[in-house]
């Protein structure tokens, strides 16, 4: 097994871990208390946006191969954009962890773009054959998303339920 063949999997795990942080800043920003008309646009294109990486990181995971990239590297632009803009239309109720965590996957897939369009560019007549995936790597990918993106989605639930005093409300599950 060479490098190339255990880091492969890598971004579609990262479009995975990017696509979840993205759909739940989208979630808090439409539901949330403050929430206005501009911050429910953006929430719905981050949700929209989010399922959507997750969809393109299956196909790629199941294909064996990076898919439609240039419409990817143009989603990954879009969603670094959306979330920031998110920061600054709901300053309050955005989780700036959950954003950095989601640029941080974004630039992950936007790196593991990057090379095959470079491919593409040079030997456009080429075709793309299907690649196998390294199982450890997958698992490490795995591994090292679930570590960046649950603080994540907690701390976007936490921004979207904080108080104006600044405390979060503890939530039980007893009656």
């Amino acid at each position: 097994m060479n490098a190339a063949t255990f880091v492969r999997s890598w971004p579609s795990v990262s479009a995975w871990g990017a696509g979840l942080i993205l759909a739940a800043l989208g979630a808090g920003a439409i539901v949330g208390p403050s929430s206005g008309a501009a911050s429910r646009g953006l929430g719905a294109g981050l949700v929209a946006l989010g399922v959507a990486a997750l969809v393109w990181g299956g196909a790629a995971l199941a294909l064996g191969r990076l898919v439609f990239p240039r419409a990817t590297l143009t989603g990954v632009v879009v969603g670094l954009l959306a979330s920031s803009a998110l920061m600054f239309v709901l300053p309050s109720h955005t989780s700036v962890i959950a954003v950095a965590a989601a640029w941080l996957l974004l630039i992950g897939v936007g790196a593991g773009i990057a090379p095959t369009l470079r491919r593409r560019g040079r030997a456009e007549s080429t075709p793309s054959t299907a690649q196998p995936m390294s199982v450890w790597g997958l698992l490490l990918a795995a591994s090292i998303i679930a570590v960046v993106v649950t603080p994540a989605l907690g701390s976007a639930q936490d921004a979207v339920l904080i108080r104006d005093d600044g405390s979060v409300p503890v939530i039980t599950h007893d009656h």
